[in-house]
């Protein structure tokens, strides 16, 4: 038996006992995380912003931070060393001592999410995006599936911080915030590369 670990765009793309039963089929037992990374995660930025008088940006979505390289730089940004929430999740499950010697499946909505963790390196664990595992395993015809028109973890994650937050999604949106400098007027950016969040991403919208 193989374990995997649903996230929470994939999650609500399907009815999920049907889900279930498919992957159960297919010689994967689904897995859930015992912490809360979403409460964690933020408490670590909230943590993070104490820290610094510079701009704090949102390390969330790895493809967001490789848009604006070109256009920051140290002395006005602060990028914390805070991995993404799917990531806490997925070194939560490889440090699993029940599940020590068996392999573990964390899905992404995004290429650039799974080729994230990957780079951790963690044992017996593969980051993978959902289109491609289903994908490799001929599953996309065997379910139904919903395409969601709002992310379960829409922009606003930071919203009950009590600092002044840039809210952007989208390339483009995100290019011209940090080309004209707006940057500087937040305490905190939050940045989804998809346009509205990661329901758009390029891991999980299986329309081809």
């Amino acid at each position: 038996m193989k374990y995997i670990f649903i996230n929470p765009v994939v999650d609500n793309m399907y009815i999920k006992e049907e889900l279930d039963e498919l992957l159960l089929n297919n010689g994967y037992l689904r897995i859930e995380v015992e912490n809360d990374w979403h409460k964690i995660v933020k408490e670590k930025y909230n943590e993070a912003l104490k820290s610094t008088e510079k701009t704090l940006l949102d390390k969330r979505c790895p493809l967001a931070i490789d848009t604006i390289d070109e256009y920051i730089n140290e002395s006005d940004v602060f990028i914390p060393h805070i991995d993404p929430i799917l990531i806490h999740c997925g070194i939560e499950i490889a440090n699993r001592s029940d599940l020590k010697g068996k392999k573990k499946v964390i899905t992404t909505p995004c290429e650039s999410l799974a080729l994230y963790g990957n780079k951790k390196n963690l044992e017996d664990t593969v980051f993978v995006s959902w289109k491609e595992f289903i994908k490799n395993l001929n599953l996309h015809e065997m379910i139904k599936v919903k395409l969601l028109d709002k992310s379960p973890i829409p922009p606003g994650y930071f919203k009950s911080l009590e600092v002044k937050v840039g809210s952007i999604s989208g390339k483009e949106n995100i290019k011209d915030y940090f080309k004209n400098k707006l940057h500087k007027e937040d305490d905190l950016v939050e940045m989804l590369y998809c346009t509205n969040g990661c329901n758009n991403g390029d891991g999980v919208l299986i329309n081809e």
